[in-house]
């Protein structure tokens, strides 16, 4: 009985150890087909939090996959003409946003190592040399703007303004041969997915246009002091122009200034029937005539209540420059 005990124990301690060795060598295996995919695929430089891929280049994060109503109902409050009725956005894979507009720095450093030259747009023939400027009375192109001087004093992490589409697709191209990932301007759809972060309310704070001030950079009542004609918020976020960033609170993606500071450009081709566009996150394009025009979208520090909404959008030409226009960039999660 001993000696039959004694064998059965040792039997079972190898056992248990053969067990133990294949388990870990599974283990082994795995984290090596995983350390394998990673360096295959380049996610290594991609943390759940995000990632920024070189000094100077935007701060990125990582928009989860998921679905959210776009569009707005037709008793929105301040819904446009044209808009989008209500639709479910379905984005199936997830993707990285700047947390921020591309700021003056940034796109500083851009310029300073390419040299690049911005188209100059005409209209009825005729050059617009400059950025189109309010002065409390109309808009018009001024002379001497642009994306350094708008005209009024900007810090260095403020929003880059006075950049048109074009400008932004230079940017983009340049960011991705720089960094060997695929930069991109984000599509209509995915700034609103990105913008609502979940929710299908007017603003992703809720309905409550007296709360824009502690998340938007918006037309608020330091803004009518300056410009008294203007629609306002009923609140004061003690900024007339545009703001450094960051300086609101984020959404729930921790995406910064999705509504207000600038107006952000939008990949998409600008046609007037949304009933047949993607819902996917896919980028409308369209014939050339359309696809001269863009879709901004996410309002200002101009923007009242209607102009600010998630749903808006605006149609300006692709060479366009505003003093409240800029742009982010969106970007897949492997490099190639």
């Amino acid at each position: 009985m001993g000696f039959e005990y004694s064998c059965t124990s040792i039997y079972n301690n190898k056992l248990s150890f053969v067990k133990i060795l294949f388990k870990n060598t599974h283990i082994i295996l795995l984290s090596s087909l995983l350390m394998l995919v990673v360096w295959l695929f380049g996610f290594n430089d991609v943390k759940e939090e995000g990632f920024t891929d070189c000094e100077g280049c935007p701060e990125m994060v990582i928009v989860p996959a998921g679905e959210v109503l776009i569009g707005s109902d037709q008793d929105e409050i301040g819904r446009k003409k044209g808009e989008r009725n209500r639709i479910k956005a379905v984005i199936k894979a997830p993707f990285a946003m700047a947390t921020t507009e591309v700021t003056l720095g940034q796109f500083r450093v851009f310029m300073e190592e390419t040299r690049y030259k911005s188209k100059i747009p005409t209209y009825k023939g005729e050059p617009l040399v400059g950025c189109n400027y309010f002065d409390g009375k109309g808009y018009g192109y001024i002379a001497g703007h642009n994306w350094q001087n708008p005209g009024y004093p900007q810090r260095e992490d403020a929003p880059v303004v006075c950049v048109s589409w074009s400008d932004a697709a230079a940017y983009v191209a340049w960011l991705s041969e720089k960094t060997g990932r695929t930069y991109r301007i984000p599509s209509a759809v995915e700034f609103e997915y990105a913008s609502r972060a979940g929710s299908s309310a007017p603003w992703f704070w809720g309905t409550d246009p007296a709360k824009a001030c502690d998340y938007a950079n918006i037309g608020d009542r330091t803004f009518v002091e300056r410009y008294p004609k203007r629609p306002a918020f009923p609140c004061n976020d003690g900024y007339v122009y545009t703001a450094p960033v960051k300086q609101f609170k984020s959404n729930a993606f921790g995406l910064y200034d999705m509504v207000g500071n600038a107006w952000e450009w939008t990949n998409d081709c600008f046609i007037s029937d949304l009933g047949q566009t993607p819902a996917d996150g896919s980028s409308q394009l369209g014939s050339e005539k359309e696809c001269g025009f863009r879709t901004p979208k996410g309002g200002s520090w101009i923007s009242g209540i209607s102009w600010s909404r998630a749903a808006v959008r605006s149609k300006d030409g692709a060479d366009y420059k505003s003093f409240m226009l800029g742009f982010r960039v969106a970007a897949t999660l492997n490099k190639e």
